[in-house]
């Protein structure tokens, strides 16, 4: 008898083991207090943001982390890996779960909005961290103006331009990311401000669906296409870098400018060779901190701006220094 019960239990524990390595490794739970994590009286803060790939992410994810361990809450975070399913799949799954405030970092910002709204009629709050999200179940948004940053980009672009070929006709070509409505209005920002002087000419816009295999495929073929191209703007972080390793390898280095969003560690390495002119910098992991902050205030009933903008910086080899730290 003695002997049949420890082979059940040994059973069970291999079960055990078995149903643990077969867990979603891209929904992570983190315990962000001392003790009592799972208490029915803990506030339970969840996030969901478009992929853990770009340093842009996993710094938001860190900020939001950081900030659970300070504030003592319990924080989960889903990596949706750029699938707006699954990202509105982890939405109906917080709800269930119990949630008592969700951070959506949203791959399609429109496309979030019922659930969003099922979210807060459930009496959870909603923070909008980035992304925007046009919905009055909104209660916080957190972020930059994506478009009017980027006008601020291009009019930067205007000035060198002007002060550099004067009155010659220059091309421009563009990597962005069409699955993104952030980096679609990033991109209309740019060019709208651009294409205001009769001397620019936009040459071809390529997708790198903000994945940086991808837009490096796109980013060679952008060069090739277009062997004579002047400038390249790239729509955020998985293209700059796509575009980076695209011009080393076709050795453009002395042909062509870049301008874009989001810095890292090849970016810089751009500014430092003199091929990267200017970079909009946001910094995310105030986003994420500011989020988890924002949704703590929102449950202990207090006040909180409806608006929440976190500044951006334009990055040139004059304060590059200022940033390297963050990618050493």
């Amino acid at each position: 008898m003695k002997r049949r019960k420890w082979v059940s239990r040994a059973v069970i524990g291999i079960m055990a083991l078995v149903l643990v390595a077969c867990g979603q490794v891209d929904d992570v739970a983190v315990d962000s207090g001392s003790e009592g994590s799972n208490d029915e009286g803990k506030i339970k803060i969840a996030m969901t943001v478009i992929n853990q790939e770009a340093l842009f992410f996993t710094d938001m994810v860190k900020g939001a982390e950081d900030a659970a361990k300070e504030l003592g809450v319990e924080f989960t975070v889903f990596n949706a890996n750029n699938d707006s399913v699954g990202q509105y799949n982890s939405v109906e799954d917080f709800i269930s779960s119990g949630a008592d405030a969700i951070i959506v970092n949203a791959i399609d910002a429109k496309g979030m909005e019922p659930v969003v709204e099922k979210a807060k009629n459930a009496g959870i709050k909603i923070i909008s961290i980035d992304s925007v999200i046009e919905n009055d179940a909104v209660d916080v948004q957190i972020g930059v103006d994506n478009y009017q940053s980027s006008v601020q980009l291009g009019e930067y672009f205007n000035q060198y331009v002007e002060e550099k070929y004067g009155d010659q006709p220059v091309k421009v070509g563009t990597v962005g990311a069409l699955n993104s409505e952030i980096q679609i209005n990033r991109e209309d920002g740019f060019k709208d401000t651009i294409t205001q002087s009769e001397e620019v000419e936009l040459v071809n816009t390529v997708d790198g669906e903000n994945v940086q295999e991808r837009a490096l495929a796109a980013s060679e073929n952008l060069l090739t296409g277009s062997p004579d191209l002047h400038f390249a703007f790239m729509t955020g972080e998985p293209a700059f870098i796509g575009m980076v390793s695209a011009v080393r390898s076709q050795k453009a280095e002395e042909q062509i400018k870049l301008f874009g969003w989001d810095l890292s560690k090849q970016v810089v390495e751009g500014i430092d060779a003199g091929y990267v002119e200017a970079v909009l910098q946001q910094h995310p992991y105030e986003f994420g901190a500011e989020g988890v902050k924002a949704a703590k205030k929102l449950i202990d009933g207090e006040e909180v701006d409806r608006q929440i903008n976190v500044p951006v910086s334009i990055v040139t080899k004059e304060n590059v220094d200022e940033f390297r730290s963050l990618f050493e």
